[in-house]
């Protein structure tokens, strides 16, 4: 089947999907306590994808570059309060050939960012008036460690990340 061509059921949902860690959701799952909420544009899409809705971008297709804001708050929590990983209003800055990911710290209107992963990005495909990246790698970076409490160690792949938003 020619992607290009691939009817639109096909394709992921509008926005950003991310399954973060399949084996921290499952732990997180596992938890008495655990929690895991979506709100402020995210959802969760099944037992492991949460999808963040779409913001503003100048992604440029032919140079391969620029910013895609998406938005929406998830929160993964346990341990009675002693674990809370928040994943807010993610962005995808394109640099060429790859690409970081990045969240709100909370401070500063959404401008402060925190790099969570770095992402190895091929050319996107057009279907039906959107671009369309499927299962882009991401390997965790070291603020992302951080952020995971050190159970990832920089450069350990997560799990992949899909995109389509509006040309």
């Amino acid at each position: 089947m020619n992607p290009a061509s691939d009817p639109a059921d096909q394709l992921p949902p509008l926005g950003l999907s991310w399954g973060v860690k399949r084996s921290f959701i499952d732990y997180i799952a596992s938890l008495p306590d655990g929690s895991v909420s979506a709100t402020s544009g995210a959802a969760k899409a099944d037992d492991s994808l949460f999808c963040f809705g779409p913001g503003s971008g100048d992604y440029d297709v032919a140079r391969g570059t620029g910013v895609l804001r998406f938005r929406g708050d998830v929160r993964l929590a346990g341990h009675h309060g002693m674990l809370l990983v928040r994943l807010l209003d993610p962005w995808i800055t394109f640099m060429g050939g790859s690409g970081v990911l990045s969240i709100s710290t909370g401070d500063g209107g959404g401008q402060d960012r925190a790099t969570i992963g770095f992402l190895s990005p091929a050319r996107p495909r057009q279907s039906d008036g959107y671009l369309v990246w499927d299962h882009v790698d991401v390997v965790i970076s070291p603020e992302g460690s951080e952020l995971f409490d050190g159970q990832y160690a920089a450069g350990q792949p997560m799990d992949p990340l899909f995109i389509r938003v509006s040309q």
